[in-house]
Order: structure tokens, then C-alpha cells, then sequence
């Protein structure tokens, strides 16, 4: 049975911050760079590196490693911006969650 609860949190850790804009970051853009690497490799200009096209097997080897590094990038811009916004915001008042729980004990 799911449940609905409202939990207010005082501060999140920083840790937890990065940790949730890390999935975000790797879950989406690695595999959108593998996507357009399948699309490198049929011909079309969707992978660059240095302003040059890559194209074919290079630009499919090389697109998940663009993907990685695009994430790993992100994951530090915006989860330092994101860990000083919402410490600023704890300042001010605590934070309201509303998540569903589930409560027959699943995984």
C-alpha cells in the first residue's frame, strides 16, 4: 500500500545534493551521447570535438566519453550551485517534501 507523507527537512547534506544531480546529470546525458553517436556513425555531423565533426566509428567510440565528461562538468557546476541555493534557503525556513512511501515493506 503507498502511502502519502509530508516530511520537512531542516538541511540536506551536501553529499546527498551532488548525489542526486550526479544521477540526473549521468543517467540523461550519457546516453543521449550515445545516441548521437549511433547518429555520427550513419554520416551526420552530431558529434564534435575542437569545432571538427566526428564522424563514423570515431565519433560513435568517442561520443560516451564526451557524455561522461559533459555529466561530470554539469554535476559540479550545478551541484555547487544548487548545495549554496538550497543552504540559503534553509536559512529562511525548512524545506517541505511531499513523497509517496510505500508501506507493505517492498523493496
Amino acid at each position: 500500500m503507498i502511502e502519502n507523507r509530508t516530511l520537512t527537512i531542516r538541511r540536506f547534506r551536501t553529499g546527498s545534493v551532488f548525489r542526486i544531480v550526479a544521477a540526473g546529470a549521468f543517467l540523461s546525458l550519457v546516453p543521449f551521447a550515445c545516441l548521437m553517436g549511433v547518429f555520427a556513425l550513419f554520416g551526420f555531423h552530431t558529434v564534435t570535438w575542437n569545432h571538427q565533426p566526428l564522424t563514423g566509428i570515431v565519433g560513435l567510440i568517442a561520443s560516451p566519453f564526451i557524455g561522461l565528461f559533459l555529466a561530470a562538468l554539469f554535476t559540479a557546476f550545478f551541484g555547487v550551485c544548487l548545495a549554496f541555493g538550497l543552504w540559503l534557503y534553509s536559512k529562511i525556513r525548512p524545506l517541505t517534501l511531499h513523497i509517496l512511501e510505500e508501506t507493505d515493506g517492498g523493496a
